[in-house]
């Protein structure tokens, strides 16, 4: 979800009930590309049940039918925060139910992984990155990291453990594997925690420095913007200017509850994703937890089952799940970049079982 698109949201929010429904669309279009296809189907048909399907149509039907009436503003601007705050709602029952399907779908890859045992393929597990798009699909967007130094470092660290891995201590199968994505992943991670750490500390300050800086329009005679540390404090600066530019107390206030409520949809995402994330990393526990078990013991001979069983087989499948789950893990809390920086973590207990 573009952080963009929900300051666009919020702009037409404030400014429908006093400017009227096309004005508020046109100055949200200039913000949004999702508010331009909504301006230029409703310049063109003039016809609220022609517009995209979706929230914003709902909310350009409501402002629109206040309007007409005549309604007086400060009921329109209610019914659309009320309206606006109830679809932030069902957004976040939508992410969580997302995120607890992605537990599901892991918990099962975990299962059909252990089927290696009876000689299904190893590489099984890493259908569950296909998973990603679907988690990005609800999550808002934070922070943009420059991936290009990261991956540079993560290439340079791969080819370094293969060279070291298979040439020095001649390394082969499984092990060179291991060392390879250890060496890429922690040099990756190198790459990017710095960028990480920088993240997490402006955005622990970024809701107060917010509120702070929306309420010094009604305090101080000289306020002070957003210092565009954030995405949300960069791309909230026009809603401030329109604020800033109103001179109107009221209308000033109007801004500042609908800011609110979108800091604490933020706050909820992000706690929804710190919550449920590490609990897509429960297949790959199973996995590892079974395979320690069924170190050195022979299945056949406990289970007397008549068929040739090879339970080294799931050590090999635990490799491409620990990428698999790390990358599901670190999208669901934060970002891909995590999940990279998460996998020597997840990789660490395995080598016992490898070595």
């Amino acid at each position: 979800m573009d952080v963009r698109d929900l300051v666009a949201d919020l702009v037409f929010i404030v400014r429908s009930p006093v400017d009227g429904v096309e004005p508020a669309i046109n100055e949200s279009a200039r913000l949004s590309g999702a508010w331009l296809k909504i301006a230029t189907v409703f310049r063109a048909l003039n016809n609220v049940l022609a517009l995209p399907r979706g929230y914003r149509r709902e909310l350009v039907s409501i402002a629109s039918s206040y309007f007409i009436a005549g309604s007086d503003p400060s009921i329109t601007f209610l019914a659309l925060v009320n309206k606006y705050e109830a679809l932030l709602r069902r957004w976040l029952d939508w992410s969580r139910e997302a995120l607890t399907t992605v537990i599901v779908v892991a918990i099962m890859i975990g299962v059909a992984s252990f089927l290696t045992i009876l000689g299904s393929p190893p590489m099984i597990s890493l259908i569950g990155i296909a998973l990603v798009p679907f988690i990005h699909y609800y999550q808002v967007e934070l922070v943009r990291y420059d991936y290009v130094k990261p991956t540079i470092a993560g290439l340079i660290g791969g080819s370094t453990a293969y060279l070291i891995g298979h040439y020095l201590m001649g390394l082969v199968g499984s092990r060179l594997v291991f060392a390879i994505i250890m060496g890429s992943c922690t040099a990756f991670a190198i790459a990017y925690i710095p960028q990480f750490i920088g993240f997490v500390k402006n955005y622990l300050g970024m809701p107060q420095r917010v509120l702070n800086s929306f309420g010094e329009l009604l305090t101080l005679g000289n306020p002070q913007p957003p210092k565009p540390l954030t995405i949300i404090e960069k791309e909230l600066r026009p809603l401030w200017d329109y604020a800033y530019g109103a001179g109107d107390r009221e209308f000033v206030e109007r801004v500042i509850i609908v800011v609110n409520s979108l800091i604490d949809f933020v706050r909820d995402s992000v706690r929804v994703g710190l919550i449920y994330g590490p609990f897509t990393a429960v297949g790959y526990v199973f996995m590892l937890f079974t395979a320690y078990v069924l170190t050195g013991i022979h299945a056949m001979a406990i289970t007397g089952v008549p068929i040739t069983l090879n339970p080294q087989l799931i050590t090999q499948a635990l490799i491409p799940m620990a990428v698999a789950t790390s990358i599901l893990v670190g999208e669901s809390m934060h970002s891909i970049g995590l999940g990279i920086s998460l996998l020597p973590i997840l990789l660490m207990p395995l080598i016992p079982l490898i070595w």
